[in-house]
């Protein structure tokens, strides 16, 4: 049995358990079931927004550190921290809008 981390973005990482080699994993129904409920989660709470740039999924194989395994109570946290990093991301662009308009002395 292999280990593999997975995290969204800048996201805690999580260890998953999983009987393969890490191509097999990334395409594995368990990797398309959790970035399918995170989709699903985060396009219910931000409609319009492209969120896969602001926290895309990353997979790497454990380094012997010890994670925590990702298990249902987990992905809650996982989808919060999602939530964050997209508003984060929302708020510095709004204050990127605003930059040009700083030296104005408005």
């Amino acid at each position: 049995m292999s280990k593999y981390l997975v995290s969204f973005g800048d996201s805690d990482k999580y260890e998953v358990d999983f009987p393969g080699k890490l191509d097999e994993f990334k395409s594995s129904d368990v990797v398309k079931g959790l970035k399918d409920k995170v989709t699903n989660f985060l396009k219910d709470k931000f409609p319009a927004g492209n969120f896969e740039d602001i926290v895309p999924l990353h997979i790497e194989e454990a380094d012997g550190k010890d994670y925590p395994k990702l298990d249902m109570s987990k992905i809650g946290d996982l989808l919060k921290n999602a939530v964050t990093q997209i508003g984060v991301e929302k708020f510095t662009d709004k204050l990127n809008l605003n930059a040009p308009f700083d030296k104005l002395g408005l």
